[in-house]
């Protein structure tokens, strides 16, 4: 009996070795196993990545991408059409004579009040929007279409279709509004290439195409006026300052 029981637990131990040595035998003979589950991950990422950039690039609408096009993109539009009206820089220039030498008619001369209000609408920035660009365009952006909104909730909207585009994309930029050592700031909140919004980190690579025009707004201010605050109404940005000009005999 002794015998038997010594058997079976030799003969279990030979097949638990013949097992392991079958399976090494399975395992040497398909070493690329492992590698080809780390090639399909890697191939599974890469198409990925492959599928995420594709559609970030179809709902840019700057070209067709097949397939995807159709289910990413949407063509923009600005907030509202607004049509040109007088330059800002025009309407600034007036404002700041005009209340100089009103002011200066009721003082006698002597400019005893010197706080100043000044509106420039959605359609003055529209105008030097337009200005702006065939002053400095290559020839991508619609001139025509381009334009300005001033509203409370989106805050400045410059809205700049791409001229020629078949899928009609824009790129559309939101300005918050504020004064600094007075003088008009103007901060990026939101970028849009067609359907895409372009993330924070490079918001400030878009503020250099404006950074022209608001120092010429700015440099018209500068001689008359000193800003103190800005508010954003429906259709006009409201600015008060306080006049910095010197009258001989003060």
């Amino acid at each position: 009996m002794a015998r038997v029981e010594k058997n079976a637990a030799l003969e279990k131990q030979v097949s638990d070795v013949k097992g392991d040595v079958v399976a090494e035998v399975r395992r040497r003979r398909n070493p690329s196993s492992i590698g080809m589950k780390i090639g399909l991950l890697l191939l599974t990422i890469f198409l990925s990545l492959l599928l995420f950039g594709a559609w970030n690039i179809a709902k840019m609408g700057i070209v067709v991408v097949p397939v995807l096009s159709k289910y990413a993109y949407e063509v923009p539009y600005p907030t509202r059409v607004v049509e040109p009206g007088v330059s800002a820089e025009t309407i600034l220039q007036e404002t700041f004579t005009t209340t100089l030498t009103r002011r200066l008619y009721e003082g006698g001369g002597v400019l005893n009040d010197r706080s100043i209000q000044v509106a420039l609408t959605e359609a003055s920035l529209t105008t030097s929007l337009r200005s702006w660009i065939e002053g400095h365009s290559t020839g991508m952006i619609d001139v025509s279409r381009a334009q300005a909104v001033i509203d409370p909730v989106v805050g400045i909207e410059i809205f700049t279709p791409l001229d020629g585009s078949k899928q009609q994309t824009a790129v559309t930029i939101q300005f918050s509004a504020t004064s600094q050592d007075g003088l008009l700031v103007l901060t990026p909140e939101q970028v849009f290439v067609g359907s895409l919004e372009i993330p924070h980190l490079f918001l400030r690579t878009f503020l250099p195409f404006f950074e022209q025009e608001l120092a010429r707004v700015n440099a018209v201010m500068v001689g008359y006026a000193k800003i103190s605050s800005i508010e954003v109404l429906s259709g006009e940005l409201v600015v008060d300052g306080e006049l910095v000009v010197e009258i001989e005999g003060q």
